[in-house]
């Protein structure tokens, strides 16, 4: 994750964050359109994530969730004011999975990043604040004016079954040597269908090692007895819409 050390005015941000900037250095580690993203570097080192009013709340919900079952960092504030929404998260040691320590070993960072995702869908669904994440994406789509039709000949019907991340890619996942730390930007997760984050767990070795040479190896990691390629193909044309 790239950083770079920024002159901030923490009068910016609501009253509750303040404190938690002072004497800090604030680097600029955005990678996103939607949002604006903080390393606070201070006595106690954090992620501050700025983005519209309302758009944040997902985020925090989700991270308080998976945070009680230890998969995502700590959620320290989340506060929403006429300007926009402030979310303060701990920062967890590690990297996220483009770094080159990661991709540098190709075939060990696929097969992590498939028992991660196991990891993942095997979490308890009780509690989880969003338990209809798979019909929530299709209405979505109904309110764009966008028309979903499967594959031709695909017959499956998709499932609401699992805790899934919603954006499984390589920077929403934090490793020390590939040793696992945390999820991370987990806005769009809920209970869903397991074939999302698989679509896009095959998506991003793709694009971020440029070659689909290790799609088998994550798939193998993850469990090839719960993926339906019908699911997959399913998922495949939804992302593509």
């Amino acid at each position: 994750m790239d950083k770079t050390l920024i002159s901030f005015d923490s009068a910016t941000v609501p009253l509750s964050i303040r404190p938690l900037l002072e004497h800090a250095a604030i680097y600029d580690s955005s990678c996103s359109e939607n949002a604006r993203t903080l390393f606070v570097d201070g006595t106690d080192k954090a992620f501050l994530k700025i983005a519209p009013k309302g758009s944040l709340e997902r985020e925090y919900r989700m991270s308080l969730f998976l945070c009680g079952h230890g998969v995502a960092p700590k959620a320290i504030v989340y506060e929403s004011d006429s300007d926009g929404d402030y979310l303060l998260t701990e920062a967890v040691a590690g990297e996220d999975g483009t770094a080159e320590m990661h991709q540098e070993q190709p075939e060990r960072l696929a097969a992590v990043f498939g028992e991660y995702l196991r990891m993942l869908h095997a979490l308890p669904v009780d509690g989880c604040p969003y338990p209809n994440r798979t019909a929530e994406m299709l209405e979505e789509l109904r309110v764009q004016g966008t028309s979903f039709v499967p594959p031709p000949g695909n017959r499956y019907v998709p499932q609401d079954r699992v805790v899934i991340h919603g954006d499984y890619c390589l920077p929403n996942i934090v490793m020390d040597r590939f040793a696992f730390k945390g999820f991370i930007d987990v806005g769009q997760g809920g209970i869903g269908d397991r074939h999302y984050d698989l679509y896009w767990g095959i998506w991003t070795l793709g694009f971020n090692l440029q070659t689909d040479r290790y799609r088998d190896l994550f798939l193998d990691a993850y469990g090839r007895q719960d993926v339906d390629p019908e699911g997959l193909a399913y998922f495949t044309r939804l992302n593509s819409l």
